[in-house]
């Protein structure tokens, strides 16, 4: 927002105890002399407040205080080795002297939104500096979106009602100053918690039940194991009984039996989960919100532990009171073929069913978001990512406040690149405001219902080193004597639809006093940032034609390795001024799959939680039907006595474990059809209900639980019938 409106918000706003403003950008950071690219930003005295922080060592700023900045604690230990020195002396921003007053304190992560596609969703901030918000520092006037803004509600005041009140506020502004690209503008007021993990919310839930099911299943495993040992030692029990054991001592024997698995259980898994923290955390994306600072502490070992005794009341209780209650006069009697007798078989087949069904809910979320992953990919990008190098500048100090500096360095920048040798095309590009369309001799747009458009700046070169077709009309020059656009397929589609719009003319927000633009051609549209990303009405303006530019994408095409030639084409750009870093040097591929990396890591976490499951449900089924097969014995050998095959045998038995396997998927296919449309703000470009991905999936367990099944087949085939008579 502008700073002029801030400072009515603030006046006017009745639903906040404080209201803070912040602005924040990348920037050059100098400390001892050493300068180097960090991420600064400008906070109103109210942050302190709002925020509960204190720095640790030194203070917040004084009212009106300037010249000072506080440190962020992530850049205190990398580069100062936490000296605590640091208090009192002097670094350099942006070619600024100021005095350090203050370092954030350890655990302090207030990560800033970042909406740039640029620059990663969350950023930690390096220093803090006072922000000017006086009314006599608003030059810039309300056509200049330069502050974000947090406030902490009332006491009582519910988020509804502090929306309501703000909108009316906007609504008075914007009546108050027509001129104002605000009056187009959606306020929208949410939760700072929501607003920076908001989008990892749906997917960390969905690992969350992930865990869950795996959890289900392994501890539907367990209980398995149980009833089988308290069959195996029916006759056991039957003669303790005999001796004067009681049913509760029983039970707790066998509590105390699960327990110490549990207890084993959980202290395996303690081992593997510290070793799987810190795999995810080296190979996560750094768009998962605090992903670095996942570790184990004593909440986790006590969550853990917790839970390992819960899981065994809860799975082992039923088989321990099913083995107390055993008939003591007919386990004695039957000897040791008793196959159902105190704990039927028909409880492990009704376990073994729902560890397939929960595999199946599993492995259809995995195939669903792989075929996202697989679509995503495979779709156009509308240009061709391949040999093209970016790197990121952002030029700070006083020698570039100003636009002819700016533009002296992007052209010289430019020019060195192109002669390089290797290189084909080079050109810059940068976001600058996404907004609504203002069309020449069209009504406007009820307030926040026309299309928002993104409107970028873009050298010449970009076009050519990015290979984006021209579908009408021309290509714009870096030296247009007047104002000229081109606009994006989906622009010209949403806008303008079956008419031509060349020649058309548009106004850019925040430049409404500027002449419109006019619109000389249409290009295929883009996914340069975003490959998961649908196709948005986009503008590019001629970078000269740019308000600034001071933080912009250089894009090379090159004819060769571009990463073989990144130091020689990065020194090219360094040496026209050694105090502004270039940064962020990458292949546009790996940019893309940067891109997606969150969709990539979660894809990978399921899938791996998926066959975990499918792997457990496996030895589940194959478990119960070995155990069958061998209490059994005794009757197949007289069914093979009286004349049975052993293929009849084999069928016998695998149709008995395919029963059990085709009950779990089809519930498991049941459950997968209303828990998978959870995962929709997770999928491109496919339904929760995917019929291809449920077929393949249920083929895929059902597969799965045929050979888990073969091997108690092949065994009961197999069994000599004079061996089988003998059997106990």
């Amino acid at each position: 927002m502008a700073g002029p409106d801030f400072l009515d918000w603030k006046q006017q706003a009745q639903s906040f105890e404080k209201m803070a403003g912040y602005g924040y950008g990348f920037g050059t950071l100098s400390i001892n002399g050493n300068a180097d690219q960090a991420m600064s930003a400008d906070v109103t005295d109210d942050f302190w407040a709002i925020t509960g922080a204190q720095p640790s060592p030194g203070r917040t700023f004084a009212p009106g205080e300037r010249g000072v900045a506080i440190l962020g604690r992530g850049i205190f230990e990398r580069r100062l080795g936490s000296d605590p020195n640091i208090i009192g002396k002097t670094v350099t921003i942006d070619g600024r002297a100021v005095t350090v007053v203050g370092v954030m304190p350890p655990g302090f992560r207030f990560q800033f939104p970042q909406s740039a596609p640029s620059v990663t969703e969350l950023t930690e901030i390096d220093a803090y500096e006072p922000s000017d918000m006086s009314p006599a520092n608003q030059v810039r006037g309300r056509n200049m979106a330069i502050v974000n803004v947090v406030a902490r509600l009332k006491t009582g005041t519910s988020i509804q009602q502090a929306h309501a009140e703000m909108e009316a506020i906007q609504a008075r502004i914007a009546r108050e100053n027509p001129h104002s690209f605000y009056d187009q503008v959606t306020l929208r007021v949410v939760p700072l918690h929501e607003k920076l993990v908001g989008k990892a919310r749906r997917a960390l839930l969905v690992l969350l039940a992930a865990v869950g099911f795996v959890m289900l299943i392994a501890c539907a495993n367990l209980a398995n194991l149980l009833l089988a040992r308290a069959s195996a030692r029916q006759k056991e029990i039957a003669v303790r009984a005999a001796l004067g054991a009681g049913r509760l001592r029983v039970v707790w024997q066998f509590l105390a039996e699960g327990v110490v698995l549990s207890v084993l259980g959980g202290a395996v898994g303690l081992l593997l989960a510290r070793w799987g923290i810190a795999l995810m955390v080296r190979l996560g994306p750094q768009a998962v919100p605090r992903l670095a600072e996942a570790s184990m502490d004593g909440r986790v070992l006590g969550f853990t532990f917790a839970v390992s005794l819960l899981s065994c009341l809860l799975f082992g209780l039923g088989p321990a009171v099913a083995c107390s209650q055993t008939k003591l006069h007919h386990v004695l009697k039957e000897g040791g073929r008793t196959a159902s007798g105190a704990v039927g078989l028909n409880t492990r087949r009704l376990l073994v069913g729902g560890e397939l069904a929960l595999a199946l809910v599993l492995l259809v979320g995995a195939g669903l978001m792989l075929k996202s992953f697989w679509r995503m990919n495979a779709r156009p990008a509308g240009f061709d990512p391949e040999s093209i190098l970016v790197m990121r500048i952002s030029l700070s100090g006083t020698n570039y406040r100003a636009m002819p500096q700016q533009l002296a360095y992007i052209e010289q920048a430019l020019q060195r690149l192109e002669a390089a040798p290797g290189v084909i095309a080079a050109g810059i590009a940068k976001q600058t405001v996404r907004g609504l369309v203002g069309v020449e001799g069209a009504p406007p747009y009820p307030p926040g219902q026309g299309p928002q458009t993104t409107y970028n700046t873009r050298s010449a070169g970009y076009f050519r080193a990015m290979g984006v077709r021209l579908l009408k009309g021309r290509w714009m020059t870096d030296a247009e004597s007047t104002e000229v656009v081109l606009v994006n397929e989906t622009f010209a589609r949403v806008v303008f639809g079956a008419d031509d719009p060349i020649g058309r003319r548009i106004r850019i927000p925040r430049q409404q006093s500027a002449p419109a633009a006019a619109i000389v051609g249409v290009v295929s549209d883009l996914k340069a940032t975003k490959l998961d990303a649908d196709a948005e009405p986009e503008v590019y303006v001629p970078y000269r034609q740019a308000i600034f530019v001071r933080m912009a994408d250089v894009v090379v095409k090159t004819a060769g390795n571009p990463l073989g030639m990144a130091p020689a084409l990065r020194e090219q750009v360094s040496a026209i001024d050694r105090t502004q870093p270039v940064y962020h040097v990458q292949t546009l591929e790996q940019a893309l799959a940067d891109s997606i990396s969150p969709r990539r890591f979660n894809l990978f976490l399921l899938g791996v939680f998926a066959v975990v499951a499918v792997v457990l449900g496996a030895v589940g089924i194959y478990g119960v039907m070995s155990y069958m097969v061998t209490q059994r014995t005794h009757e197949i050998g007289v069914r093979m006595a009286l004349g049975a095959q052993q293929g009849e045998v084999l069928r016998m038995v695998v149709r008995q474990g395919m029963l059990v396997a085709a009950a779990g998927i089809l519930c498991g296919a049941a459950a997968a059809l209303a828990l998978t449309r959870l995962m929709g703000s997770l999928l491109y470009e496919v339904t929760a209900t995917d019929p291809s991905t449920f077929a393949v999936v249920c083929l895929a367990l059902g597969v799965a639980a045929l050979a888990a099944c073969c091997t108690p087949a092949v065994k009961a085939a197999r069994v000599d019938p004079i061996v089988a008579l003998r059997y106990e």
